[in-house]
């Protein structure tokens, strides 16, 4: 029986070895590797002139990509990016935040042994300071305007040197006019013949021009209107001024017409034929839509976005700037990703997530695809003026 026993032990033990030698619960990067399948090529990445890093979603073309998404891998100088959707020939990939004008682009896929090829591939920032103000000298820029040559002004308040400083497209920094009795101003709009038309939340206008003072353009008083905050111009070159409890416009001929408004206009720009305005109104941060009938008459105000009850109750609007193809862009306090943008279907999202910080003081779009923020020295960042490539145009301005 003993015999019996160990004689049916030998039998078991050697049945078992020989089907463990048979399946390999661990199999070795050979066994995940189809040494026959053909590696993925990359032939061409769109836009072909190059993306914004961590932004613009680049369609890669070739060969040999898996239809399944998530066995495609696309790296970035190393970095891997964000494959969004896939067929065999082409790839949505949005790329991380690797800036350089030659990035290294390759692609692999699951079980595939070797890399595709490597095509190198233009990546910008998304934005950039374009002048560092000094915070030792209080140099901090609060309203902002662009002129028809892409140069950017803004109203600076400095221990010394105050006024309205103008930097170049090619980052050049100059005093453009000398502080008058403004200590700065929170809003500057470009005018007919680079003349600037600014607000400092009093009853007036002022007028600047290139090596002079600022000097009052028109007054009012209290009984006309409340204090004015911002201007924008419309085609016919009337100037509407969103002001504390009222909208109004000035003519050419500075005439002015005053309509009430329920609420405290913080900006407003001119777009389709209608005013809209980022408000304060019986405490709710609100965007309104304000149709323009004539310079003497305007429609009935709409709520066109209540940002309290839809995105924050917290969050405080501070500007406004509209693309060409109806998204506004709304500057606010918050201290991260402070740009909003409302879609034309009332839809609503962050403006490039993780990549612009600090609140905003002022808003401004260029001739072409960039919009302009103005922001100042918090604890972790200094007072500066920051350009953002927006990818597209902003909406017609009537000014320059």
């Amino acid at each position: 029986m003993i015999k019996l026993y160990k004689y049916l032990s030998l039998t078991i033990l050697a049945a078992f070895l020989v089907t463990g030698c048979n399946e390999d619960p661990n199999p070795g990067l050979d066994d995940l590797i189809s040494p026959s399948t053909t590696p993925p090529s990359i032939s061409t990445i769109e836009p072909s002139s190059g993306g914004l890093a961590g932004i613009t979603v680049l369609t890669i073309n070739g060969s040999n990509f898996s239809s399944d998404q998530s066995k495609n891998a696309v790296f970035f100088n190393g970095v891997k990016g964000e494959v969004l959707s896939a067929t065999s020939t082409q790839l949505k990939v949005r790329p991380p935040n690797v800036i350089s004008d030659s990035v290294q682009v390759k692609a692999s896929v699951f079980k595939v042994e070797d890399f595709s090829n490597i095509v190198f591939y233009k990546l910008a920032p998304a934005a950039v300071e374009i002048f560092k103000f000094d915070p030792a000298n209080s140099g901090t820029p609060y309203g902002i305007t662009v002129d028809a040559n892409e140069n950017v002004y803004t109203s600076v308040a400095k221990q010394t040197g105050a006024g309205i400083y103008k930097v170049d497209p090619q980052g050049t920094l100059s005093l453009w006019a000398p502080k008058g009795a403004e200590s700065f101003f929170s809003s500057l709009t470009m005018g007919p013949s680079d003349v600037i038309y600014a607000t400092r939340r009093v009853r007036a206008i002022f007028q600047v021009s290139e090596g002079i003072a600022s000097s009052t353009y028109v007054t009012y008083t209290a009984s006309i209107g409340g204090t004015a905050s911002d201007s924008d111009f419309d085609q016919n070159l009337n100037l509407w001024v969103g002001a504390n409890g009222n909208i109004l416009s000035i003519t050419p001929a500075k005439v002015i017409q005053a309509f009430p408004f329920d609420g405290n206009i913080n900006a407003i720009k001119i777009f389709n034929g209608a005013i809209y305005a980022v408000a304060a109104s019986n405490n709710q941060q609100i965007l309104w839509k304000v149709p323009i009938i004539s310079a003497d008459n305007i429609g009935t105000p709409e709520v066109y976005f209540n940002f309290t009850s839809e995105v924050d109750s917290v969050i405080k609007l501070n500007d406004i700037s509209i693309a060409a193809d109806g998204d506004i862009y709304i500057g606010t306090d918050a201290k991260e990703d402070p740009i909003y943008v409302i879609h034309p279907d009332k839809s609503f999202e962050q403006l490039y997530p993780g990549i612009i910080k600090s609140t905003v003081n002022s808003l401004c779009w260029g001739t072409g695809n960039y919009l302009y923020m103005t922001r100042n020295l918090s604890n972790d960042f200094t007072q500066t003026i920051i350009r953002i490539d927006m990818e597209k145009p902003g909406a017609p301005y009537f000014g320059r």
